[in-house]
């Protein structure tokens, strides 16, 4: 069977020409485009963009990309009433040094920020709160073609889930990886699947938010292409790498393509330029994931605090998951699930969920579990606010039980 993208332009008989930021059909029906313009306290060039974790009015911007100066900035959103970006408020202020960094940034497990260094072929990992890289891995050492320029990681629900995908701007290979806990804090990586080979200069990936019109749900890689000025559409391969043969031009004309993310609120894709006025755009239409937002303070264990974080797409009929980090290795433990947050004492620590039910689960090797969900389509779920919150038995804590701090999740 051809893949469905292919038998919409053929049916609708078009001929994509290359046009001043243009959203291309059919997909110009469906979506829409806002130029937020320039930010004048971030640093041009521009790299790439997300939003800070947890934190879901406030966007990190890559300044000074690809040279030796290159660094992290926050800068404050503004939105309107539907929630959507309508500028940026006060002065951006440094997150922390990144040198050279490139089109890739986005966080992975325990709030570990990732980004990509160009052209010194460079994986750059930032803990939370620190102001300078705590990790830095040289790609070619891993197998990638010199050198990178994007990276991400695959939600839930798509093949490859899980994984960091790393595309490389000279070379064009679209790489797999898997990573585990380093016992600093960071993540070592390593070769998993892949290359497969696109072209155009790749700098940004995002995989198209489940529920996004002409766009099949889990089947479909988003690229910033620098090189042709494009974002463009791939279909995904078994080990949930970009198929080469499968490219269609999304929105064309966009000087300088480079960083990709997508805003927690609207479900709205962000997207930076690497000179082009070095300006943020966000493109409506895409389908919404709801958001997660961690609260409160958890019990310290053995590795420190466990992590409680939110995977996938927290939207009716989507996946979605409930991921666990940093705990006791083969530790068990019970997950709280509620509708209110509560603070109460509790084991030399604070319980944050009013619990309705519980999960009794196992950690694994590495103090990691994670729960998948299907949510369920019903209109009820809408807006739906839950809260959850784990505890371990844990020897190094205090009084033999760890626990992660509270997760917020609103579906939408």
């Amino acid at each position: 069977m051809k893949h469905t993208l292919q038998i919409t332009l053929a049916v609708a008989g078009l001929a994509i020409a290359a046009q001043a930021q243009t959203i291309q059909p059919p997909f110009n029906a469906a979506y829409a485009y806002t130029d937020l313009g320039n930010i004048p306290s971030i640093p041009g060039n521009y790299g790439g963009v997300t939003f800070k974790h947890n934190d879901p009015n406030t966007l990190l911007v890559g300044g000074a990309a690809n040279g030796a100066s290159g660094a992290i900035y926050e800068i404050a959103v503004v939105r309107d009433a539907s929630g959507a970006l309508t500028g940026f408020s006060g002065t951006a202020t440094l997150v922390s040094t990144a040198p050279y960094i490139d089109g890739g940034l986005a966080y992975g497990p325990n709030g570990v920020l990732f980004y990509t260094g160009y052209p010194v072929n460079e994986l750059g990992q930032i803990k939370p709160g620190s102001n300078v890289p705590d990790r830095v891995d040289n790609l070619t050492n891993l197998g990638v073609s010199s050198s990178v320029g994007a990276l991400g990681f695959t939600p839930t629900g798509f093949p490859g889930a899980g994984e960091l995908k790393i595309a490389s701007y000279n070379g064009g290979g679209f790489y797999g990886f898997t990573y585990a806990p380093d016992g600093n804090g960071t993540f070592q990586v390593a070769a998993a699947n892949g290359p497969t080979q696109i072209n155009g200069g790749p700098e940004g990936i995002l995989y198209a938010p489940p529920g996004s019109s002409l766009i099949p749900d889990y089947q479909y890689v988003i690229i910033t292409e620098d090189s042709t000025g494009s974002v463009v559409l791939y279909q995904l391969d078994a080990a949930g790498n970009a198929n080469p043969a499968t490219r269609v031009p999304f929105l064309t004309g966009l000087s300088g393509a480079e960083g990709a993310c997508t805003d927690p609120i609207t479900g709205d894709l962000v997207f930076s330029t690497y000179g082009g006025g070095n300006r943020i755009l966000t493109v409506h239409g895409f389908g919404v994931c709801g958001s997660f937002q961690n609260y409160g303070t958890g019990i310290a264990g053995q590795g420190g605090t466990p992590t409680i974080d939110g995977g996938g797409c927290a939207g009716r009929g989507q996946f979605t998951s409930i991921d666990i980090s940093n705990g006791r290795p083969n530790a068990p433990g019970l997950l709280a699930v509620g509708f209110s947050p509560i603070t109460q004492p509790v084991l030399n620590g604070t319980l944050l969920v009013q619990i309705t039910s519980t999960y009794f689960h196992v950690l694994n090797g590495g103090g990691q579990w994670s729960l998948g969900l299907l949510l369920p389509t019903d209109p009820v779920w809408n807006g739906l606010n839950i809260y959850t919150q784990s505890f371990y038995i844990d020897g190094a804590a205090t009084l033999g039980v760890s626990a992660t701090n509270g997760l917020h999740t609103l579906v939408r």
